[in-house]
């Protein structure tokens, strides 16, 4: 007996797909009652499919894929098909079916589709998938409000995003423009959201110039009083209380007055060193400059000293060592989550290295080994493919490097250089650019340092630069104009 289909909404005429009653009704309890049972549909031997959620009914040729599937237990699912495949999976009870399209969903999830796919997951009940995709789309929550996908969202979903405590974004003032835009997209239906969505934004971790000259003047925050009482609020705890402490008062939750994942404070960490007692240490602390406190930080994976260590956008990287059993090692620490991940080894063991970052990948230069007296080499590690690859080496041994990148493109170092082979007792301060567009070397002026001092710090404020040196190996007499 055959199975039709009458699909709501078309102007084509109903399309049948026949099929055995039996094999349907063996495949799943959908058809088993219907086709076996005391219905309308069991004495007619037809089943109408009606009311799509994914909008216009499917295509036909995924529907026989389906039926195909009954018979055979096997289908092809594209990322075309997948949503079609999905909703007949579901409402036909089809477990197996449902459950491969989740697999297939989780190996295609991707920033660019995580919104989508983590839409279909809750739609379906796909739990794994769903929390899957909800992981990626934490961490990177600052990226994925900017693709047009997430505004259309319905208003519980947007809601759900702003309560989770654990969305990682720049700043609470991104959240705010993040509200505005999601209701300027269709205003007359989502306008009445406002005030519940803007009641979720933690108001102290908005800066109090930005509150007053633009959350404050939004004509949506102006015209609804309690969204201007909790403003006020928000503005009148700052002022008491200091901006500082970020203390809020306008949500009952401590929570609102806690910074969400990604948003940084200015802290100085200082990783590792050696022990009184001589031994490498893993320590790991944290200076709150705002707070005015240290706190410690989970230790490092490694034991390290004469290590180099550098900052992006998104990590802190450190790498090498003086202690042999680390010094290729490289990890990272995430702030967002509180941890340091494992990350490729370098590809020389080293230490008093210099490490710093141009568009995104960092680069190695230079340093000492064990039995070497230094090195020229130059290598580079793209963060995305978490790979090292040497590129061509320095003109001249540098070790003891301290580096800093200028417009993203030039890499200015101190260094100690070999005047005579191997000799210790020859080394002179040097600083050297490297252009990392075209990978050519320029020596700079020396450094106004006297030549056997061994660790340089450097900083850079607009185009000045700032250098001191410590731990010098031997006594210079000076008198006080040199000193």
């Amino acid at each position: 007996r055959g199975m039709g289909g009458a699909f709501s909404g078309s102007d084509l005429p109903p399309r049948e797909f026949r099929a055995h009653r039996s094999v349907l009704a063996a495949a799943t309890e959908y058809f088993a009652p219907l086709l076996l049972g005391d219905f309308a549909e069991s004495r007619s031997g037809r089943v109408e499919l009606r009311k799509w959620s994914s909008g216009a009914e499917p295509d036909p040729e995924t529907i026989e894929a389906v039926i195909s599937f009954m018979y055979t237990g096997s289908v092809r699912v594209s990322p075309g098909n997948v949503h079609e495949v999905l909703e007949l999976a579901d409402r036909f009870l089809l477990i197996r079916l449902k459950e491969f399209c989740g697999e297939f969903l989780k190996k295609k999830l991707s920033l660019s589709n995580s919104v989508a796919i983590h839409s279909l997951a809750h739609m379906y009940s796909l739990n794994q998938l769903a929390l899957k995709a909800a992981e990626m789309i934490r961490r990177n929550f600052y990226k994925v409000i900017e693709d047009d996908e997430f505004y259309t969202l319905p208003f519980h979903l947007i809601r759900d995003w702003l309560s989770d405590s654990e969305i990682t974004v720049d700043s609470e003032e991104i959240l705010f423009e993040m509200v505005l835009k999601w209701v300027q997209r269709n205003p007359d239906e989502r306008e009445k959201y406002f005030g519940e969505l803007f009641k979720l934004l933690r108001l102290s971790q908005i800066k109090p110039t930005y509150l007053t000259q633009h959350v404050k003047s939004e004509k949506l925050v102006s015209s609804n009083e309690a969204c201007l009482k909790l403003v006020l609020g928000a503005v009148e705890s700052h002022a008491l209380k200091g901006e500082n402490f970020h203390l809020g008062t306008q949500v009952n939750s401590s929570i609102s007055s806690q910074p969400r994942f990604g948003q940084y404070m200015d802290v100085i960490m200082v990783i590792g060193g050696v022990s009184e007692g001589g031994d490498y240490l893993s320590e790991c602390v944290g200076y709150f400059i705002d707070e005015d406190r240290w706190v410690n930080l989970p230790h490092t994976n490694n034991h390290l000293d004469g290590h180099a260590v550098v900052v992006t956008e998104s990590y802190l990287y450190v790498a090498g060592s003086m202690e042999p059993g680390f010094a290729k090692s490289m990890e990272r620490y995430n702030p967002g989550r509180n941890v340091w991940e494992k990350v490729s080894n370098l590809i020389t063991r080293k230490h008093y290295f210099g490490l710093t970052e141009v568009k995104g990948n960092l680069y190695s230069i230079g340093g000492r080994g064990y039995f070497i007296p230094g090195f020229k080499e130059v290598a580079v590690y793209n963060p995305d493919q978490d790979k090292w690859h040497n590129l061509e080496c320095a003109p001249k041994i540098l070790r003891d490097v301290k580096v800093i990148t200028i417009d993203n493109r030039f890499v200015y170092m101190a260094a100690r250089t070999p005047d005579d082979g191997d000799n210790e007792d020859g080394l002179r301060s040097v600083i050297i650019r490297y252009d990392a567009d075209t990978r050519q070397w320029q020596d700079s002026e020396s450094l106004p340092l006297l030549d056997n001092y061994c660790c340089f710090q450097m900083v850079v404020g607009n185009t000045n630069f700032y250098h001191t040196a410590s731990c010098c190996p031997r006594s210079y007499p000076l008198d006080h104009e040199e000193a």
